[in-house]
This record gives structure tokens, sequence and C-alpha cells, in this order.
């Protein structure tokens, strides 16, 4: 995984509640889904390269979102002021690693 990706998503991992990124020595960077109240682990993703971190983040800060709105929904039912906060929220990521704009789409293509 590339340092600048790591440098870059340091913080926002850090301030995550319901995420975090370990590192196994078996298999590498494993995303995990917790919850401190209970605590809890429900699932753990294995991170292949920098792209699926950076996806990872993207998806969480845009589920953020439709927390924030009390929506309990997805992409393809996202609607415009979500829509418009999610796309502010990830422009300081993207304008740092442009290589990774067309994860947005990709979280976006379900959206209507």
């Amino acid at each position: 995984m590339s340092d600048k990706i790591k440098r870059m998503l340091k913080n926002e991992i850090q301030q995550m509640t319901a995420y975090d990124l370990v590192w196994s020595g078996k298999v590498g960077y494993v995303w995990l889904a917790i919850s401190i109240d209970p605590v809890y682990i429900d699932t753990g993703n294995w991170i292949e390269s920098a792209a699926g971190l950076c996806y990872e983040c993207l998806n969480d800060t845009a589920l953020d979102v439709f927390g924030m709105t009390g929506n309990d929904h997805d992409f393809e039912d996202t609607d415009p002021l979500e829509l418009a906060e999610i796309k502010r929220r990830w422009k300081p990521y993207i304008d740092q690693l442009p290589e990774y704009a067309y994860l947005c789409d990709e979280l976006l293509s379900g959206h209507k």
C-alpha cells in the first residue's frame, strides 16, 4: 500500500467510530466493521490495494452522510442534498488522490 494514501487517510481512519484498519502479519491490512457500545466486531474485509482502502474510506464517508440525514438507504436512493454533501466530503481526498476519482463513479453507479 502506498505511503501517500496511508498518510492521507490516517486521520480519517482514526476518526471513524464504526470502522478500523488493522495489520495482520498473515493477510495484510484488514478493514473491520466495529461497534463501541456494545463492543463487537461485525465483519472484516481484506484490503488488497491502496485503491481498496480508498474505496472503503469513500464509502464510509457516504454512509456517514446517510447517518447524518437519518436515512437508512444506499446510493441508489440518494437524494440531491445527500449527493451534494457526499461529493463535498469526497473532494479533499480526490483533490489529493485524483488517480482514485473513478472510485466515486463506481460508488455512485447505482444512483438514479
